[in-house]
C-alpha cells in the first residue's frame, strides 16, 4: 500500500506563440495515485490503483475535458485487475481487468496511466520467443458502435539485443472526428492496423533503441460512407551513452531521430498520415513528448489555444506528420544532483504552404534527490515558433517547478 504525489507550477509566457500582447499561462497542477497490491494466495494476485488530479482553484464549469474520466480532483479508479502468473502448467501470465499498458516505448500504445481495461496474456514459446496479447475495451455502444484495441508482440533476447514484432490494430465502429488534410470530417467506422518492428538493447554503458511501424486500414466518412485507405509510416532512433568522469561525475550523451508521414493533399482517397490513437502523449494534465514545451509526438504537438484538450494535432490547418531531431547531455553529481540540457529541432512533414518549419526548442532541467521518498525538480523551455506560425509568432518561455513524494 503505498501513494505517489506531485505538485506541479508551470508558468508559460507568450503561450499563443504570438507577439504584441501578454498572454501567458499560470497553474499549480497535483496528480495523486494511491495504489494497494496484495497476493491472496501464491497464485493470485490483485492491485488497485485510484487516482486524482486537478488545477488547484479550478472545478465545476472551469475544469477542463482531458485524456482522463475527471480532472476536478475527484478520485476515479485507474487501475483494478487480478494477475495470475502460474496459468497452465506454469507457463502462462494472465491479467484480467482495468491494468496498464503500454508497448515498447508508447510510439503505437500507452495508457498514459489511465489504465485500459483488457484481458491479457504473456507466454514464453519455443526457441528462446516469447508472446504478449491483448484486447482492450475502449468504449461500448452495446451494440455495434464499439471502440476496441487488440494487439499481439512477439520478442526475443538475443545476447544484447531484444527484438519485438508487434500487431496492433484499433477498430472504432462508433461515429468520431477524423481530420483529413486540412478538414474536419465525421468518420462512421475507421479501423487502424499497424506492423511494428522494435530493436532495443544496452551494451556496457550505451543504449540503443529502434522502431519501424507501418500503418494500414480503412475510414468511412459521412454522409455517403466514402472509403479513405489508410498509409503511412513512423520511426525512430535513440541513441544514449554516459560514463563516469571526475570532473563531471557521471555524464552522458543522448539522440533522437523520429519522423511520422504527413497526408498528401493531393491523393483524397488515401490518408497517409501516421496516427496511432493511443501513443504516449500525457503525463498528467501535461503533454508529454519530444520537448518540454512543444511535447511533439510522430503526428501532433503542444496545442497552444487548446492546451489540456487530447484530441488536437497542435498543428495549423492542412499541416501533417512530424520529423524531430534532438541532441542533450546530462550529469549525476554525487548522487543527489542530476542536470540535463536537451535541443530539438522540428519539421512538417506535409508543407501545402511551403513551409516545413515547426520550430526548435532548448530545455533545462534539474533534479534534486532529497531522500529515495522525495525528490525536487526545476526546469526551463524556450520554444522558437518556425516560419509555419506566421511572422508574427514569437518565442515561448516556460518555467517548471516540481514537488514528487513517494510513500
Amino acid at each position: 500500500m503505498g501513494m505517489d504525489y506531485r505538485l506541479r507550477g508551470v508558468a508559460i509566457e507568450n503561450n499563443d506563440y504570438q507577439t504584441g500582447n501578454s498572454d501567458r499561462l499560470n497553474y499549480y497542477s497535483q496528480r495523486a495515485r494511491f495504489y494497494m497490491t496484495s497476493w491472496l494466495n501464491q497464485d493470485v494476485e490483485a492491485s488497485l490503483r485510484l487516482q486524482s488530479i486537478n488545477i488547484w482553484g479550478l472545478e465545476g464549469s472551469g475544469v477542463p475535458v482531458t485524456r482522463y474520466p475527471k480532472a476536478d480532483g475527484s478520485p476515479w479508479v485507474e487501475e483494478a485487475y487480478i494477475h495470475l502468473p502460474n496459468v497452465a502448467w506454469k507457463k502462462l501470465n494472465l491479467l484480467i481487468g482495468r491494468q496498464p499498458l503500454v508497448i515498447g516505448d508508447g510510439m503505437l500504445v500507452s495508457d498514459d496511466n489511465l489504465g485500459f481495461n483488457a484481458i491479457r496474456t504473456q507466454f514464453d514459446l519455443p526457441f528462446k520467443w516469447d508472446a504478449d496479447a491483448f484486447t482492450a475495451k475502449i468504449s461500448e455502444g452495446l451494440g455495434e458502435n464499439d471502440f476496441d484495441l487488440h494487439g499481439v508482440v512477439l520478442g526475443t533476447l538475443r545476447e544484447h539485443n531484444r527484438w519485438e514484432l508487434a500487431w496492433i490494430r484499433e477498430s472504432n465502429d462508433a461515429a468520431s472526428s477524423y481530420r483529413l488534410a486540412a478538414t474536419t470530417q465525421t468518420a462512421t467506422d475507421v479501423m487502424r492496423e499497424f506492423y511494428d518492428v522494435r530493436l532495443h538493447g544496452r551494451l556496457k554503458d550505451a543504449f540503443y533503441k529502434l522502431e519501424y511501424a507501418i500503418q494500414g486500414g480503412t475510414a468511412r466518412l459521412a454522409p455517403n460512407s466514402s472509403e479513405i485507405k489508410l498509409d503511412g509510416t513512423g520511426q525512430r532512433l535513440e541513441l544514449g551513452a554516459q560514463t563516469d568522469t571526475v570532473r563531471f561525475g557521471r555524464f552522458g550523451v543522448r539522440t533522437v531521430y523520429a519522423v511520422g508521414t504527413g497526408d498528401d493533399a493531393g491523393t483524397p482517397k488515401k490518408d497517409e498520415a501516421f496516427r496511432p490513437t493511443f501513443a504516449r502523449r500525457w503525463d498528467g494534465l501535461q503533454r508529454s513528448g519530444y520537448g518540454v514545451q512543444y511535447a511533439a509526438t510522430l503526428s501532433d504537438a503542444y496545442d497552444p489555444a487548446q492546451p489540456f484538450a487530447a484530441n488536437t494535432t497542435g498543428l495549423p490547418a492542412g499541416f501533417s506528420g512530424i520529423k524531430t531531431m534532438g541532441f542533450g547531455i546530462f550529469s549525476t553529481q554525487r548522487g543527489f544532483w542530476t542536470g540535463s540540457i536537451d535541443y530539438f529541432i522540428y519539421e512538417a512533414r506535409t508543407k501545402p504552404t511551403g513551409q516545413k518549419d515547426l520550430g526548435t526548442e532548448l530545455d533545462g532541467e534539474m533534479t534534486y534527490r532529497y531522500t529515495g521518498f522525495v525528490t525536487f525538480n526545476l526546469g526551463a523551455a524556450l520554444f522558437f515558433p518556425g516560419q509555419i506560425y506566421g511572422n508574427t509568432a514569437s518565442r515561448v518561455t516556460r518555467y517548471t517547478a516540481e514537488a514528487h513524494i513517494h510513500f
